[in-house]
């Protein structure tokens, strides 16, 4: 029996992570971070606020008070909104210190090299802009099941888990500051309509601080000021964030028609 095929590039992985989220589990999944980054999103403001490559549908946007939101991605197969902007996250297209917010729903997961992803978004946030990232929890039962099936080359489970800590580490040394960070979604990694009746137990066994039943985590950071002059106020004018495109004056999610 040939192994499955395990995908190669950052959209191939990026639409095998969307038909995944469109299956039972990947939607419970989906629900449950969509329920959170609502409630994250009503504490950040700014002009514009960009959502990079997001796997599952974009509920949670109409809590947030930026008015101009962007959503961009490698690949519009599997979405259910029009991306505004068809862009790698490797090699970001706004200009230096231009975007208020970014949102990267498993975004470092699909990605080949994560590192040079926070890299560009340092680049492209404004002084105390922040970033909100989700991710899977290498740890617990879901790091234990990508540890005995990732070798079959499906997804999630293929994909590189990036740990909360690490993350925590990499953003550091970028001269980023944690604001939040807890884990979500206390269930096991596999789905059955019968057994997920019985499983709210483990809903009140978690803990938001402990990874083990959890399967992902979502974190909040703001970009570090280092300066020796007064900070400008956040109420500055707007500006231009593509170079040589006049300063768009609509949200930019459009349905699909």
């Amino acid at each position: 029996m040939s192994r499955p095929h395990c995908p190669k590039t950052c959209p191939d992985r990026l639409r095998a992570l969307r038909e995944w989220c469109a299956q039972p589990l990947g939607r419970q999944l989906a629900e449950a971070e969509q329920q959170v980054l609502s409630e994250v999103l009503g504490d950040v403001f700014g002009y514009h606020l960009v959502v990079v490559d997001p796997a599952c549908s974009l509920d949670s946007l109409g809590n947030s008070r930026v008015q101009h939101q962007v959503v961009q991605s490698c690949t519009s197969t599997g979405m259910v909104v029009t991306p505004s902007l068809l862009a790698g996250s490797e090699a970001m297209p706004w200009q230096t210190d231009s975007i208020d917010a970014f949102v990267l729903p498993h975004v470092l997961e699909v990605s080949a090299d994560p590192h040079q992803v926070l890299r560009e978004i340092d680049r492209c946030l404004v002084g105390e802009g922040h970033l909100i990232l989700s991710g899977f929890n290498p740890l617990g039962l879901w790091g234990l099941r990508r540890l005995l099936s990732g070798w079959r080359g499906q997804i999630p489970w293929s994909l590189r888990f990036i740990s909360l800590p690490r993350l925590k580490d990499w953003l550091s040394l970028l001269g980023f500051d944690t604001l939040q960070a807890f884990y979500l979604f206390p269930r096991p990694p596999w789905y059955s309509r019968t057994l997920d009746r019985r499983l709210g137990f483990m809903d009140r066994l978690h803990r938001p601080h402990r990874p083990l039943l959890a399967a992902c985590y979502l974190l909040v950071a703001r970009k570090r000021v280092v300066t020796l002059t007064p900070v400008k106020p956040r109420w500055r004018p707007r500006r231009a964030i593509l170079p040589g495109v006049a300063e768009p004056t609509q949200r930019g999610l459009s349905p699909r028609g």
